[in-house]
């Protein structure tokens, strides 16, 4: 009788783990994110302002958020202009500099979910003035 009691016991104590366990978890939605064309006056012969989107934050955890620019469409190698934090929605900017003159470019948004990078859909690009 004893071990009928400590049994059902452990069961009452131990059921709602087991029934939390088998418990349906939310899928993880990754950011959307979206490149922005460069215009005109965001170029110099070194510098440039390269705009990326953040049109939904997913529900993942972002350590950072930012562009990555290459002078290859494989990027690499390549420099990446960073934002500590999650982002809000809309539209953020980075500031490049010392680039060379005359230079064609590739660039893309990105952001820092633990260790995995993400990505906007394709990149752009832009070249530096003379």
């Amino acid at each position: 009788m004893k071990y009928s009691k400590f049994l059902l016991v452990l069961v009452i104590f131990f059921m709602p783990l087991i029934l939390q366990s088998c418990e349906e978890k939310d899928e993880d939605v990754l950011p959307t994110l979206v490149n922005i064309e460069t215009g005109d006056a965001d170029i110099t012969s070194t510098t440039a302002t390269l705009k990326g989107e953040v049109t939904d934050l997913g529900n993942m955890r972002i350590l950072e958020y930012g562009i990555e620019i290459s002078k290859t469409q494989i990027f690499s190698p390549s420099t990446k202009g960073k934002i500590d934090g999650a982002p809000a929605l809309g539209t953020y900017e980075i500031q490049f500099s010392g680039l060379s003159p005359n230079t064609k470019y590739y660039f893309k948004a990105y952001v820092l979910i633990n260790t995995a990078e993400h990505y906007a859909d394709g990149y752009l690009s832009f070249t530096t003035k003379p």
